[in-house]
Formats: C-alpha cells, sequence, structure tokens
C-alpha cells in the first residue's frame, strides 16, 4: 500500500510541471525587467526634476505675455485718451460763441425783432362709444 502513495499521480505530476515551468517563466520575466530598472530609475529622476521646470517656464512664458498685452493695451488706452481730448477740443472749438456769430452773420441771420405767436388746433375729439367694443367690429363700426 505504500507503494502508490511513494509514486505521484499523473495528476500530481501534472501539476508540477505546470507550476516549475510558470515559475520558469517569472524568473525569466523578472531577470529582463531588471535590466531595465535602471534607466527607469534615472528617467523618473529625470522627469522628477523636468516636471517642475518646464512648468515655471510655461509659467513665466504667461507672465510674460500677459504683460506685452497689458503695455499694449495701456498704449492703447493713452491713444484713445488723447484722441478723445483731441475731439473735446474741436467739440469746444465748433461750438465757441464766437464762431457761430461769424457763422450768423455770414448768413445775414439777426435776433428776431417781432415775435410770432402760432395757436395749434387740439387733437380730435374721439368719437363717442357706442354699443359692446367686440360687436363693433363684427359690425363695421
Amino acid at each position: 500500500m505504500i507503494a502508490p502513495k511513494a509514486t505521484p499521480s499523473p495528476l500530481a505530476r501534472g501539476r508540477a510541471q505546470v507550476r516549475a515551468r510558470d515559475a520558469a517563466r517569472r524568473r525569466v520575466r523578472r531577470t529582463r525587467l531588471r535590466g531595465y530598472a535602471l534607466p527607469a530609475r534615472i528617467a523618473v529622476a529625470v522627469a522628477m526634476m523636468l516636471v517642475p521646470v518646464m512648468i515655471y517656464a510655461l509659467l513665466m512664458g504667461n507672465l510674460t505675455a500677459l504683460n506685452y498685452s497689458l503695455a499694449a493695451e495701456t498704449q492703447y488706452k493713452l491713444e484713445l485718451q488723447e484722441e478723445t481730448q483731441r475731439l473735446d477740443d474741436r467739440i469746444a472749438h465748433l461750438e465757441s460763441r464766437e464762431r457761430l456769430s461769424d457763422i450768423a452773420a455770414r448768413l445775414h441771420m439777426h435776433d428776431p425783432s417781432i415775435y410770432a405767436v402760432v395757436d395749434l388746433p387740439g387733437p380730435p375729439a374721439a368719437p363717442a362709444p357706442t354699443g359692446i367694443a367686440f360687436l363693433g367690429a363684427l359690425f363695421g363700426r
């Protein structure tokens, strides 16, 4: 009875072979990945240094662009203020009493000596309502 227990069954022998094969594959894979461990660590270290530097460079570039656009808008605002001031001066010149009196003299205009009073007629009286409002529309009134 001891002899059959000493020899493994064909099913158990198959499991042992599968386990050995998987272990060998895992060992090969682990050995292959160990070759990439140092370059991967170096890449991670470089990325950890490079990412903050790139973020800083992007932020500084954005700040510089904002400064240029602010300077351009400030210049545009100053130009608009100068143009507004020139236009206000021109309006003041065109509305001056001396200029208007010279133009009136050239057109032979003078102050009125006779005042005319015109009586305007009042608005026409509305016709007196007759009947019910919605029925008036039906009968043509």
